[in-house]
Protein backbone atom coordinates (compact mmCIF):
# COMPACT_ATOMS: atom_id res chain seq x y z
CA UNK A 1 0.00 0.00 0.00
CA UNK A 2 2.44 2.24 0.64
CA UNK A 3 4.62 1.70 -2.69
CA UNK A 4 1.09 2.21 -4.30
CA UNK A 5 0.77 6.05 -2.66
CA UNK A 6 4.41 7.08 -3.26
CA UNK A 7 4.09 5.77 -6.69
CA UNK A 8 1.32 8.19 -6.90
CA UNK A 9 2.74 10.92 -5.19
CA UNK A 10 5.59 10.71 -7.36
CA UNK A 11 3.58 10.57 -10.68
CA UNK A 12 2.23 13.80 -9.13
CA UNK A 13 5.26 15.63 -8.55
CA UNK A 14 6.76 14.13 -12.46
CA UNK A 15 3.52 15.82 -13.72
CA UNK A 16 3.44 18.93 -12.10
CA UNK A 17 7.27 19.84 -13.52
CA UNK A 18 6.29 18.73 -16.92
CA UNK A 19 3.33 21.36 -16.85
CA UNK A 20 5.57 23.63 -15.22
CA UNK A 21 8.69 23.79 -17.46
CA UNK A 22 6.77 23.68 -19.82
CA UNK A 23 4.84 26.74 -18.99
CA UNK A 24 7.95 28.21 -18.68
CA UNK A 25 9.02 27.14 -22.37
CA UNK A 26 6.32 28.71 -23.96
CA UNK A 27 5.75 32.08 -21.82
CA UNK A 28 8.14 34.01 -24.80
CA UNK A 29 6.02 33.01 -27.28
CA UNK A 30 2.84 34.73 -26.04
CA UNK A 31 5.46 38.11 -25.05
CA UNK A 32 8.49 37.70 -27.40
CA UNK A 33 11.28 39.30 -25.97
CA UNK A 34 12.36 42.64 -28.37
CA UNK A 35 14.69 45.25 -27.96
CA UNK A 36 14.48 48.76 -28.77
CA UNK A 37 17.72 50.53 -29.59
CA UNK A 38 19.44 53.94 -30.70
CA UNK A 39 22.85 54.42 -31.40
CA UNK A 40 24.31 57.99 -32.17
CA UNK A 41 27.75 59.63 -32.33
CA UNK A 42 26.84 60.96 -28.64
CA UNK A 43 25.18 58.41 -26.74
CA UNK A 44 23.32 54.80 -27.07
CA UNK A 45 20.18 54.05 -25.51
CA UNK A 46 19.04 50.14 -25.46
CA UNK A 47 15.41 48.76 -24.12
CA UNK A 48 15.31 45.17 -23.63
CA UNK A 49 11.39 44.48 -23.39
CA UNK A 50 8.62 41.56 -23.80
CA UNK A 51 6.13 42.25 -25.96
CA UNK A 52 2.58 40.93 -25.12
CA UNK A 53 -0.23 40.55 -27.05
CA UNK A 54 -3.98 42.20 -27.26
CA UNK A 55 -6.06 39.25 -28.10
CA UNK A 56 -8.83 40.58 -28.45
CA UNK A 57 -9.19 42.01 -24.92
CA UNK A 58 -9.44 45.43 -23.29
CA UNK A 59 -6.29 46.73 -22.20
CA UNK A 60 -6.26 50.06 -20.63
CA UNK A 61 -8.68 49.90 -17.76
CA UNK A 62 -9.40 46.44 -17.95
CA UNK A 63 -6.95 43.82 -18.04
CA UNK A 64 -4.24 46.56 -16.88
CA UNK A 65 -6.51 48.61 -14.73
CA UNK A 66 -6.17 52.39 -14.03
CA UNK A 67 -3.76 54.01 -11.47
CA UNK A 68 -1.96 50.69 -10.57
CA UNK A 69 1.79 49.67 -11.33
CA UNK A 70 2.35 48.12 -14.73
CA UNK A 71 5.82 46.45 -15.84
CA UNK A 72 5.29 47.93 -18.95
CA UNK A 73 5.43 44.55 -21.02
CA UNK A 74 5.74 41.55 -19.91
CA UNK A 75 7.52 38.40 -18.56
CA UNK A 76 11.13 39.80 -17.60
CA UNK A 77 10.80 43.29 -16.53
CA UNK A 78 11.94 46.26 -19.47
CA UNK A 79 14.95 47.24 -18.40
CA UNK A 80 16.30 50.72 -20.27
CA UNK A 81 19.98 51.64 -20.50
CA UNK A 82 21.76 54.66 -21.23
CA UNK A 83 25.17 55.34 -22.29
CA UNK A 84 25.49 58.76 -21.26
CA UNK A 85 24.14 61.12 -18.35
CA UNK A 86 20.31 62.78 -19.43
CA UNK A 87 17.06 64.78 -18.18
CA UNK A 88 14.56 62.53 -17.36
CA UNK A 89 11.50 64.90 -16.93
CA UNK A 90 12.93 67.56 -14.60
CA UNK A 91 15.79 65.13 -13.23
CA UNK A 92 19.09 64.83 -14.28
CA UNK A 93 20.06 60.81 -14.34
CA UNK A 94 23.47 59.44 -14.59
CA UNK A 95 24.29 56.85 -17.53
CA UNK A 96 22.90 53.23 -16.36
CA UNK A 97 20.24 50.58 -16.50
CA UNK A 98 17.18 51.20 -14.57
CA UNK A 99 13.70 49.59 -14.96
CA UNK A 100 10.83 51.10 -16.83
CA UNK A 101 7.43 50.88 -15.16
CA UNK A 102 4.28 52.94 -15.64
CA UNK A 103 0.98 54.11 -13.84
CA UNK A 104 -1.41 53.85 -16.48
CA UNK A 105 -5.17 56.37 -16.63
CA UNK A 106 -7.12 57.16 -19.07
CA UNK A 107 -5.71 60.68 -19.88
CA UNK A 108 -2.25 60.68 -19.01
CA UNK A 109 0.64 58.10 -17.63
CA UNK A 110 3.39 58.76 -14.89
CA UNK A 111 6.35 56.52 -16.40
CA UNK A 112 8.97 55.83 -13.57
CA UNK A 113 12.82 54.63 -14.09
CA UNK A 114 13.25 52.89 -10.94
CA UNK A 115 17.25 51.30 -9.89
CA UNK A 116 15.63 47.94 -8.97
CA UNK A 117 16.61 45.81 -12.06
CA UNK A 118 17.31 42.29 -10.58
CA UNK A 119 13.77 41.28 -9.74
CA UNK A 120 11.91 39.18 -11.94
CA UNK A 121 8.00 39.62 -12.85
CA UNK A 122 5.35 41.77 -11.57
CA UNK A 123 6.07 42.76 -8.35
CA UNK A 124 5.28 46.25 -6.19
CA UNK A 125 8.18 48.52 -7.04
CA UNK A 126 10.50 50.11 -3.93
CA UNK A 127 9.29 53.48 -4.70
CA UNK A 128 12.42 54.39 -2.67
CA UNK A 129 13.99 53.10 -5.31
CA UNK A 130 12.59 55.33 -8.10
CA UNK A 131 15.18 57.79 -9.43
CA UNK A 132 12.78 59.77 -11.98
CA UNK A 133 9.23 60.45 -12.98
CA UNK A 134 7.70 62.13 -15.87
CA UNK A 135 3.76 62.30 -16.56
CA UNK A 136 3.06 62.50 -20.32
CA UNK A 137 -0.58 62.24 -22.14
CA UNK A 138 -2.22 59.52 -23.44
CA UNK A 139 -2.37 60.02 -26.99
CA UNK A 140 -4.64 58.05 -29.38
CA UNK A 141 -2.74 55.93 -31.72
CA UNK A 142 -3.08 56.09 -35.62
CA UNK A 143 -3.71 52.44 -35.95
CA UNK A 144 -4.48 49.43 -33.61
CA UNK A 145 -1.07 47.95 -32.32
CA UNK A 146 -1.78 44.27 -31.64
CA UNK A 147 1.04 43.87 -30.07
CA UNK A 148 2.97 46.05 -27.68
CA UNK A 149 5.55 48.32 -28.91
CA UNK A 150 8.59 49.91 -27.62
CA UNK A 151 10.26 52.81 -30.10
CA UNK A 152 12.94 55.02 -29.52
CA UNK A 153 14.46 57.94 -32.13
CA UNK A 154 16.05 60.69 -32.69
CA UNK A 155 14.85 64.13 -31.40
CA UNK A 156 16.34 67.32 -31.41
CA UNK A 157 18.44 67.38 -28.47
CA UNK A 158 17.83 64.01 -27.03
CA UNK A 159 15.13 60.91 -28.25
CA UNK A 160 11.41 60.46 -28.16
CA UNK A 161 10.39 57.12 -25.76
CA UNK A 162 7.35 55.56 -27.61
CA UNK A 163 4.84 53.37 -25.69
CA UNK A 164 1.83 51.67 -28.18
CA UNK A 165 -0.73 49.06 -27.09
CA UNK A 166 -4.01 49.13 -29.06
CA UNK A 167 -5.00 52.68 -29.50
CA UNK A 168 -2.93 54.10 -26.78
CA UNK A 169 0.42 56.08 -27.45
CA UNK A 170 2.30 58.37 -24.84
CA UNK A 171 5.70 59.52 -25.78
CA UNK A 172 8.37 60.19 -23.50
CA UNK A 173 11.13 62.92 -24.24
CA UNK A 174 14.58 62.42 -23.07
CA UNK A 175 17.21 64.87 -23.22
CA UNK A 176 20.59 63.79 -23.56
Amino acid sequence: MIKKILWVVGAAVILFAVVVIYQIATTKKHSPAATAELKTDRYNIKINYCRPYKKGREIFGEMLPYDTYWRTGANEPTIITFSSDFSFGSTIVPAGSYRLYTVPRETEWDVILNAETEKWGLWEPDYNLDIAKVTVPVQVADTLTEQFLIEISSYNEGAKLAMVWDLTKVVVNIKI
